[in-house]
């Protein structure tokens, strides 16, 4: 199966820059800085780029909108929460966004999140309840991508009655589907709807248990195409060894995962079974897991922090263990975004052409 490589977007309030969390932007979420970004990952052969969510983002839906102007190919991974919205409105978004930009749209639908950020929005459910709604979600938006007449649905969430969207979407049969989570919701919901099943980089040996866990699973459900499998990292490659890890730890100079309290939540008082295991990653006698798997994003900011660092042949063979493991899908970046993004297309990709990275065309 051909492996995909995809970037992230600094579309939040710490911006961009050569540390990770400052006091104050080095590069604001600007969007002349943000379509560089882009623009830079889709030179760079990524097929995707994910735009996040939070109380700290800038909306999602509207950024990717307004990048999609500016940018050719590249397909926009656009994070949202189902308890924030419901399923007959996002699937109108998703359908409009994906129709204006004729197919570049993918669709990272978050449950778990941290409880925290999801009550400054107002929204209470407990963890696992929030795995129920997005099963219920998600079966009322396939019903509507079946098109298969007005859809009438009365769960314990959601009760719609003889819902259709326009406009019909691009994508056929409709925009991937990436859906994260370890807990035992996360897993259900993914093997059931999900096209993608994102995971944290834990360790590649952990990733591979886990992927045959949810493959198990996933002959429970009727699907139209296998699971996928994917990882959420960060990437710093450099001319030599040292010149890399003399980044990455130049990374957390006047960082403070107390500058933004939507990371500081998700570290501290997250429930999240992946959030969990990073922190225990990271808090190991060494940051240094192994001589390319560095762990020190965690003290400063929450989420993908396993960062594969090196020489561009060091992170390519980094990136081949993962593979093996059954890993089609990398979610990365580095500081700063823009020029990591160029390394990475320049260095790294070409080296892992025996791999058959899906490189879109312009068309």
């Amino acid at each position: 199966m051909a492996v995909q490589f995809h970037w992230a977007l600094c579309s939040f309030n710490a911006g961009d820059g050569h540390q990770i969390n400052p006091a104050a932007p080095e590069r604001p979420a600007t969007l002349d800085y943000l379509a560089r970004v882009a623009r830079a990952a889709e030179d760079a052969g990524c097929v995707n780029i994910l735009v996040p969510t939070g109380t700290h983002c800038l909306d999602a839906w509207q950024t990717a909108s307004a990048l999609a102007a500016q940018t050719k190919k590249i397909k926009f991974l656009v994070a949202f929460r189902p308890g924030l919205v419901g399923p007959v409105y996002a699937a109108q978004q998703a359908n409009t966004l994906d129709y204006f930009t004729k197919g570049r749209l993918s669709l990272n639908v978050v449950s778990g999140a941290n409880s925290a950020d999801l009550k400054r929005y107002g929204y209470h459910a407990p963890h696992d309840e929030r795995y129920e709604v997005t099963e219920e979600f998600l079966d009322i938006v396939h019903r509507l991508w079946r098109e298969d007449g007005p859809v009438n649905f009365e769960g314990r969430f959601f009760h719609v009655e003889d819902a259709h969207v326009w406009p019909k979407r691009h994508s056929n049969p409709h925009p991937a589907i990436f859906l994260a989570g370890s807990s035992p919701g996360g897993k259900r919901v993914a093997a059931r709807y999900g096209d993608v099943h994102v995971y944290f980089a834990y360790e590649p040996e952990t990733v591979a248990k886990e992927i045959q866990e949810v493959k198990k699973l996933e002959k429970d459900f009727e699907r139209e195409a296998p699971l996928e499998f994917g990882v959420r990292h960060c990437v710093c490659v450099r001319e030599t060894k040292r010149e890399a890890r003399r980044a990455v730890e130049g990374w957390l100079s006047g960082s403070d995962i107390a500058n933004t309290a939507t990371w500081a939540d998700s570290v501290r008082l997250s429930e999240s079974t992946s959030q969990s295991r990073i922190n225990e990653m990271a808090s190991r006698e060494s940051l240094w897991l192994t001589d390319t798997i560095w762990m020190g994003v965690n003290k400063v900011r929450a989420g993908g922090a396993t960062t594969f660092v090196g020489t561009p042949e060091m992170v390519a063979n980094q990136f081949r263990e993962y593979i093996d493991a059954g890993v089609t899908h990398f979610i990365m970046h580095g500081w700063p975004y823009l020029e990591e993004a160029e390394i990475f297309g320049r260095e790294v990709l070409p080296l892992l052409e025996d791999v058959a990275p899906v490189i879109l065309s312009d068309s």
